[in-house]
């Protein structure tokens, strides 16, 4: 608006005071502001881009932590082989493969990083060496009534328990404890298994205070003999008693506990 075409402003005097006035200038438009609904427009695509966003930040974590585990698988199937090499018997723990730097580098290969005691140790348990999975349930794969009292692998039991402490935190589960019956008929092939992780699964609700192996289904990852690492898919059936079936990756099992969980290290039972 050029000078010419200003509004003028107006002024009003008080009578009886020479001098004092009060100018009046025109009221002008209110500049224009957000409306409510155009701010929870704001707010609600804000939302949605932040839960995408999440949600592609935890999908990539989960298939990187997925990455690690098969690495650690790896290498522990490697140090296996060059640790009965070297000593001409199998490791009784994943503890002695660690021993020497030629087997194992770095204890770090054996802990999945989706290892739920990483995050928050469980309420029942102490956060010291058993809080990893493979510390609180390695043990239950070997079922009570397998025992086979009369020939320890060590000589003695008492050797064989010193055989088969464990000394440092691992997360996954692996056969080298087992006796030597149960081992010799996991067979030698290279398909066969030394190392499995459940913790990329799904673990069920069990009302039982301790871990065990049963606590988890659905993806597995399975380090064999022969440097391969393979993912399954495991489920247990509850109530059933017999039959093994393999379609394509699924493997589902009875629920068994008394006997070894041949599912996890292989895609059928050995034989008897």
């Amino acid at each position: 608006m050029t000078k010419e075409h200003q509004r003028p402003a107006l002024t009003f005097t008080a009578p009886g005071v020479a001098g004092a006035g009060f100018r009046f200038r025109p009221i002008l438009p209110r500049q224009a502001a957000f409306t409510l609904l155009e701010l929870l427009t704001v707010v609600a695509i804000i939302g949605i881009l932040s839960t995408l966003t999440l949600s592609a930040i935890s999908k990539a974590r989960t298939k990187a932590n997925q990455v690690v585990c098969r690495g650690n698988l790896r290498q522990i199937t490697y140090a296996v082989e060059m640790y009965q090499e070297d000593t001409r018997h199998r490791p009784r723990t994943l503890s002695r493969l660690i021993a020497r730097p030629s087997w194992l580098a770095h204890e770090k290969a054996l802990v999945c990083p989706d290892d739920p005691g990483l995050r928050r140790p469980p309420a029942n348990v102490k956060p010291n060496l058993w809080t990893l999975w493979g510390n609180r349930a390695n043990s239950t794969q070997e079922p009570p009534r397998f025992l086979d009292q009369k020939n320890p692998e060590a000589g003695t039991w008492e050797a064989e328990l010193r055989e088969t402490t464990e000394t440092n935190r691992f997360s996954y589960l692996h056969v080298f404890t087992w006796q030597r019956a149960a081992f010799t008929r996991l067979g030698a092939g290279n398909q066969a298994g030394n190392a499995a992780c459940q913790l990329h699964g799904l673990r069920i609700a069990s009302s039982a205070a301790e871990a065990s192996y049963a606590d988890f289904e659905g993806w597995t990852l399975r380090g064999q003999r022969d440097g391969a690492v393979v993912s399954r898919k495991v489920f247990r059936s509850r109530g059933a008693r017999e039959g093994n079936g393999v379609n394509g990756d699924t493997i589902t099992v009875p629920l068994n506990r008394e006997d070894y969980p041949w599912e996890l290290y292989l895609d059928s039972p050995p034989p008897l």
